[in-house]
């Protein structure tokens, strides 16, 4: 167990009150006990028996290993019976609302995919169904036991609604329960590169945001950036301007596809001359790199997000994880969009990449099951700069964590290799968000998922008519 911090060790004096001469503490909101844990802490690789407790904000405050002390008392005492616990999974690379449009463009690489769902199907969409695209999306991220994402939210296709939609898509986060950073379009027209129109739509979205009272579960608001896309420099001045101006992060879809890379390494040299390339620089799925350009990333302090299933089903190519873990590149994983993903399974995710790179290598030594289960936790955590709230459990984070029954999965050699090889979302029994329960057996409690999927569905059928 840690040793209590010395602001905690004030924290207990001043709880601890005689009534009478008799001293009590406030008990905490939730004890779990008895659980097999995989907290993802520093030095505590090995999962470990043992409890936790979590304060009434949903914050850990104690963890150890065996039986809790005898006198740590919570309103909820849930005894595991030896289950395995482990933190929620973090997407940092998200499109939400794509749920929606599941299995499109089945035939495409990433282009023609871009051209048949933006030029396509999502353009004729109002903001009130994307709202419930979002939100389809952000519950079908829980109930697979994403309890964080990075959601790059959708501008919509005419410039008139941008701000209605980004506010509906905000909102549908927050409905959900899920944690999130919600990436802003900078610009709010295509059409027209301002930095003057792009500061106003930015300063009134955070104006807005700010007086949502949305709690914890709102991590952040960072850009979406587009230079990777653009044959002039001129949008990563915007994004420059406008990071330094307001203090946000920008991740930036960069050297996705297989075609033209030459053309897309050209570019790099923007987000150094308008000072993007940087410690607060997410670069998403980063596949046809050189090493100059890693090596530059490194320098930088700049991170990327792994997307293995997208990948795959894009045929964009499979990103050199070991060389870039190797390089110092700081790593974490993404579901991507369930337009191009199809499925937010992070275990799937990570089979998947895990695979992928043993291919690669032609090694299965290259890369191990605690290596991608770290990634899709610690390394996501770190990439969207909320390490010091996700990712582990350990005290002082919130306690986003998932209960997974282990009884159906065979004898276990390796913890870790079972969890990757042979767990699902059918041995998911729970999701919990800063220790309330949020999904139980694959069913969200907070919200009626089959209404949302129902009316998502009838909003996506209805609009693809037109």
């Amino acid at each position: 167990m840690k040793m209590l911090r010395p602001a905690q060790i004030l924290c207990s004096m001043l709880v601890a009150a005689c009534a009478g001469g008799v001293a009590y503490a406030k008990p905490s909101h939730l004890l779990v006990r008895n659980a097999l844990i995989f907290s993802m802490a520093d030095g505590q690789k090995a999962p470990f028996k043992g409890y936790f407790s979590v304060r009434s904000d949903g914050v850990i405050d104690q963890i150890g290993s065996g039986a809790p002390p005898k006198d740590l008392q919570a309103d909820q005492d849930v005894d595991l019976h030896g289950h395995w616990v482990m933190p929620g999974f973090i997407s940092a690379h998200s499109h939400l609302w794509q749920a929606a449009y599941r299995g499109l463009a089945a035939d495409q690489t990433l282009m023609g995919w871009i051209e048949a769902l933006y030029s396509g199907k999502a353009s004729v969409a109002r903001p009130e169904d994307i709202y419930w695209f979002t939100l389809d999306g952000a519950l079908d991220h829980l109930a697979h036991g994403v309890t964080a994402a990075y959601n790059f939210n959708y501008g919509g296709a005419n410039p008139a609604v941008v701000e209605a939609t980004d506010r509906l898509q905000f909102q549908a986060e927050t409905a959900s329960g899920i944690r999130f950073v919600h990436g802003l379009e900078p610009l709010p027209s295509k059409g027209d590169v301002s930095l003057a129109k792009a500061r106003q739509h930015v300063n009134d979205f955070l104006a807005w945001s700010a007086g949502q009272h949305v709690g914890s579960t709102f991590l952040s608001v960072m850009i979406n950036g587009g230079t990777g896309f653009h044959d002039t420099g001129d949008v990563a001045k915007i994004e420059g301007a406008l990071m330094r101006e307001y203090h946000l992060s920008n991740q930036s879809h960069y050297l996705e596809p297989p075609e033209n890379v030459s053309a897309q390494q050209a570019r790099f040299r923007w987000f150094e001359d308008e000072g993007i390339l940087g410690p607060h620089l997410i670069f998403g799925h980063f596949i046809h790199t050189t090493p100059e350009i890693i090596a530059r990333s490194v320098k930088a302090g700049a991170s990327m997000v792994w997307n293995p299933l997208s990948n795959g089903r894009l045929a964009s190519g499979t990103a050199d994880i070991p060389a870039y873990l190797k390089a110092g590149l700081r790593v974490g994983m993404g579901e991507d969009g369930e337009a191009s993903a199809d499925l937010a399974d992070p275990f799937e995710n990570m089979r998947t990449g895990l695979y992928a790179i043993r291919d690669k290598y032609q090694s299965a030594a290259i890369m191990s099951p605690y290596d991608v289960v770290r990634l899709h936790t610690r390394g996501s955590a770190d990439v969207l700069e909320v390490g010091d709230r996700l990712g582990s459990l350990e005290a002082g984070k919130f306690a986003d964590f998932l209960v997974i029954d282990p009884t159906n999965l065979g004898y276990v050699f390796d913890p870790y290799a079972t969890l990757v090889f042979a767990a699902a979302q059918e041995n998911l029994e729970q999701v919990y968000v800063g220790g309330v329960l949020l999904v139980e057996h694959g069913k969200p409690l907070k919200q009626d998922f089959a209404h949302v999927r129902q009316e998502a569905d009838r909003r996506v059928a209805a609009s693809v008519q037109h």
